[in-house]
């Protein structure tokens, strides 16, 4: 009967065999890269927002700048 010990002597589980570290490796990558994929869309949804929340301002100065009557014909502007 094979039992596995750590350096302390305590029993501990078997090592995992060639598939399963294999598979645990797998999923290991595909989590880091979600993990960094999520990062990254993080990020440009931030400065997206940021950039579109700067546009819109701008375009309300604009039309603050325009006053009430812009467009409007006889209005002498």
């Amino acid at each position: 009967v094979r039992i596995w010990t750590d350096a302390a002597g305590h029993p501990v589980p078997p090592p995992m065999d060639g598939s399963t570290a294999r598979t645990h490796a797998v999923l290991g990558g595909i989590g880091t890269f979600l993990l960094a994929a999520a990062c990254v869309e993080a990020g440009r949804r931030l400065v997206v927002g940021r950039m579109a929340r700067r546009r819109y301002a701008r375009l309300d100065r604009e039309w603050a700048a325009a006053g009430p009557d812009w467009g409007r014909a006889g209005t002498g502007g």
